[in-house]
């Protein structure tokens, strides 16, 4: 899908949850675990289903977080909430047991239809297992860090600059990518700092992450602007294609533009970028 950004909303606050569809989010996550105290986990299970059920979501794709395995809250949460069919579940501290655990529940209840996992990847360990989480289910849709809890089980503090995340960033960047996942990264929770979010951005988007977390809908506007492919890019690709077109006729499988080199990977780049042009109304 490329979701570029993928807002959090507190699942008991009904204004919130109220307003989520006009954010601008291509994604909106209504949340049952962190943001939700602990005796609030019914009250919060209610006003998601309410939203989910009553409200007409054009705009953003809509998403629930549900509580983990090894709390005792996770299998009611499903159950409240598969009948109204969100767009996807989020699985905090997804490894393969959780995911495993997940798909016994459904097989158990007889729920077939296609519900697709987003994946929250919170743990050193469950980065060093990233190849066995993708492949325990053909559900899963996207990656995302979550860098508070991964930097808390490193023991270390999280910084503006991320050194302590680089390593999981990497990771899940190119699991993801290998197996056809969007690429999500871990929200900059400062989100009075405009010139760290867009560092933070900028290094994400080098190393293949496609979209980020937020927890707040003041960076959306940014994040969309900045994981979507730029005017000039749009250009440059445009004309790559041309050319591969005339070159082809002519059974030339390489040529030259602007001065360098354009073979398969750089073609597909330009496939890449059109269509998620085309996708967010940039391109025709």
């Amino acid at each position: 899908m490329n979701r570029r950004s993928i807002l959090f909303m507190p699942g008991n606050n009904p204004g919130m949850l109220q307003d989520a569809d006009v954010l601008g989010a291509d994604t909106i996550i209504f949340d049952l675990e962190d943001a939700v105290a602990l005796d609030e986990k019914d009250s919060a299970r209610s006003l998601v289903l309410q939203a989910l059920e009553t409200i007409d979501f054009k705009h953003s794709e809509v998403t629930v977080r549900i509580n983990p395995i090894d709390s005792p809250w996770w299998q009611e949460d499903l159950q409240t909430i598969l009948p109204a069919n969100p767009d996807a579940i989020v699985l905090p501290k997804a490894n393969r047991e959780a995911i495993e655990t997940m798909e016994q529940y459904l097989e158990v209840k007889g729920i077939l239809e296609s519900v697709k996992w987003l994946l929250l990847i919170e743990s050193p360990m469950d980065v060093m297992h990233l190849k066995e989480i993708c492949e325990a289910s053909t559900r899963i849709e996207a990656l995302c860090l979550g860098g508070e809890d991964y930097s808390s089980n490193l023991g270390v503090k999280r910084t503006k600059e991320g050194l302590e995340i680089q390593y999981a960033r990497m990771a899940i960047a190119t699991a993801a990518k290998a197996y056809g996942y969007d690429a999500i990264d871990t929200p900059f929770t400062d989100v009075d700092d405009e010139e760290g979010l867009l560092e933070n951005m900028k290094l994400a988007k080098a190393i293949g992450m496609n979209g980020m977390l937020l927890i707040g809908p003041r960076q959306v506007e940014t994040v969309n602007r900045f994981f979507s492919p730029s005017e000039h890019e749009i250009i440059e690709a445009k004309e790559i294609l041309r050319l591969n077109e005339t070159y082809k006729s002519q059974g030339l499988g390489v040529f030259s533009f602007k001065g360098k080199m354009v073979d398969a990977p750089v073609i597909a780049r330009a496939e890449q970028t059109m269509v998620a042009a085309k996708r967010w109304g940039l391109a025709e």
